[in-house]
């Protein structure tokens, strides 16, 4: 747009952001964002973070739908998670060419989309201030939050995108409701129905861990917009959209045999039995989730947790370590129950009395917050009450990343204090506190960016022993082999699928193959290798032992004879044919 020489108009202080109606607010705003995609942009380019062959399930998809014509709607070998992720690659791939960096370019716009939808959500219901410092705090990240918002594993960056766009649009349209105006003047307000449908819709096709972002925005579309639901038209609208989006699902699940349907294998993974309901159970689930989970999902880089030690750091069950978990996930627990009172009391304090128009609009803002927060609490308790935090906290802790939309409403309670008026001792109390916690918060949140990039030079020490990996199989002429899980995806997406990979147990039998026509492909080659890592576990029980016997006894049954190599922290049985 043209903007006038300021010459022009020697009286007015005027600049063009003026002219445009840009505030300063918008342009740090803007600003905010860009530092948060540039860093996770230089984060991926230099690495990070450590790839698995989960992410390499999704890169092997991607290969496969740019450049075979695939069309798969879930994510290999499962029914409920969407290959969104794989669809986005596959086009990045054509622009770009196959790359893990490419693989992971569509996760960083989800995320910069991600954080844009949260700064106007926070806007809209709380103030511009307070966006800017969410944004400051999403922006930044532990190693733990940078690897689940950046690995293409399915399904999580698209829930933080699709469940802060959910709850955006349903309290924007909870707030403008006005029923009383004729239609054509509320005509404009059609298309964001179906905006809110067609993001409810693919967030539950990318992953159902978004359904309280889902459920909570349409129950309060309910309870604000039901008059104007009942006609037809802003229904049809979000109903329309909401199909559209979740197209993919819904004609999969109409198909579906039995117990192949999405919901099935939900109810499977929440747990195959009731004993994450007894008495015990409840007790290690709570404490899991509060000392580990939420620590690990909301930023806190100290003392990390990881089950499977090759997926990443993990910590000794130290008192200091239990110290740091505790009081981050008990004081997390503390904002979250403050916040929760806080917007009872303003709801309660507005409906004891006749408002004006101006205070039942705020009364709709504290509803909006609460279906906000509602949506937070309902994720942590289905997720509590589960199977997950019983068995691995640390890695399952990802289940509960839709606590990173509800940041701005959780910790408004610290916020709200650090502006409190009031000038008697509770009130320089609460500001002191405050100040603190945010402080706190933020000094955390930036040490923990800070060690991220500092565990990438051990990451790409990883990367290229898978690259060694790779070239050791093509100096051996290997293109077919017999792996472990989480060498065998990872290997073949890496490799741009010249290297084809079968799963194997340590008994030999397939397990887990997420593509089965790589499994046949490899046991149709007699000249399929053997490779595994040597601390895989399928070797000899003897500690210095490198010796496979289950592949060896095999190979002698057929009467084949092979080659045996270890290099590189590698087993391999090449068979000579």
């Amino acid at each position: 747009m043209f903007c006038p020489s300021p010459g022009r108009y020697k009286t007015h202080r005027w600049i063009c952001m003026k002219y445009l109606k840009i505030s300063l607010n918008e342009v740090a705003a803007v600003l905010l964002i860009i530092a948060a995609t540039v860093l996770r942009l230089i984060f991926t380019a230099l690495g990070g973070p450590l790839t698995n062959s989960d992410e390499g399930t999704i890169g092997i998809m991607a290969l496969h739908i740019a450049y075979r014509g695939e069309h798969p709607i879930f994510f290999y070998g499962q029914y409920y998670m969407g290959a969104l992720e794989a669809y986005v690659a596959a086009a990045i791939f054509h622009l770009l060419g196959p790359s893990l960096f490419t693989l992971r370019l569509g996760l960083v716009l989800m995320i910069t989309g991600f954080l844009a939808s949260t700064y106007l959500l926070t806007r809209l219901l709380y103030s511009k201030t307070w966006a800017l410092v969410t944004l400051l705090l999403l922006g930044l990240g532990s190693s733990y939050v940078l690897g689940r918002e950046l690995s293409a594993i399915g399904g999580y960056p698209e829930t933080l995108l699709f469940g802060s766009l959910s709850c955006l649009f349903a309290c924007w349209l909870a707030l403008t409701c006005n029923p009383a105006l004729p239609m054509r003047k509320r005509a404009w307000r059609f298309p964001v129905y179906a905006c809110w449908g067609l993001v409810a819709g693919l967030g539950l096709w990318s992953d159902l861990l978004i359904i309280p972002f889902v459920f909570m925005p349409g129950l309060l579309l309910l309870i604000a917009c039901w008059r104007e639901l009942l006609q037809a038209v802003a229904a049809l609208s979000a109903l329309l959209g909401l199909v559209a989006g979740a197209y993919p699902l819904i004609r999969y699940n109409l198909t579906a045999a039995p117990g192949k349907d999405s919901l099935t294998t939900l109810r499977g993974l929440h747990g195959t039995s009731n004993s994450y309901l007894e008495l015990v159970n409840i007790v290690k689930e709570l404490k899991g989730t509060v000392q580990i989970s939420i620590p690990m999902m909301t930023g806190n880089p100290f003392c990390p947790v990881t089950e499977l030690s090759f997926l990443g750091p993990n910590s000794p069950h130290s008192l200091q370590c239990t110290l740091i978990h505790g009081v981050w996930g008990f004081g997390y627990l503390l904002v979250f129950a403050i916040a929760f009172a806080l917007v009872f009391w303003a709801i309660w304090r507005g409906l004891r009395r006749r408002a004006p128009v101006e205070e039942r609009q705020d009364v709709m803002r504290q509803t909006a917050r609460l279906s906000l927060l509602g949506a937070g609490l309902m994720a942590l308790m289905l997720y509590t009450f589960s199977d997950a935090p019983l068995t691995w906290p640390g890695i399952h802790g990802r289940y509960i990343i839709g606590l990173l939309i509800v940041t701005p409403a959780i910790l408004w309670p610290l916020w709200a204090g650090l502006r409190t008026m009031q000038v008697r001792f509770v009130g320089l109390i609460t500001r002191i506190i405050s100040a603190i916690a945010l402080v706190g918060m933020c000094a955390v949140l930036i040490a923990g960016t800070v060690l991220a990039f500092a565990e990438l030079p051990s990451i790409q020490a990883k990367n290229q022993h898978d690259q060694t990996l790779i070239n050791d199989l093509e100096h051996l002429g290997v293109k077919h082999i017999y792996t472990d899980y989480w060498t065998c995806n990872k290997i073949a997406f890496l490799s741009n699928d010249k290297v084809i990979c079968g799963v194997v147990t340590g008994s030999l039998t397939p397990s887990h193959n997420r593509d089965p026509h790589y499994y046949d492909i490899v046991s149709a080659d007699p000249a399929s290798a053997y490779v595994f890592p040597i601390d895989t576990g399928y070797n000899a029980p003897s500690d210095k032992s490198t010796r496979i016997p289950a592949v060896e006894q095999k190979l002698k049954s057929k009467g084949v004879k092979y080659r045996y190599l270890v290099q590189d922290d590698y087993i391999f049985y090449v068979p000579e044919v």
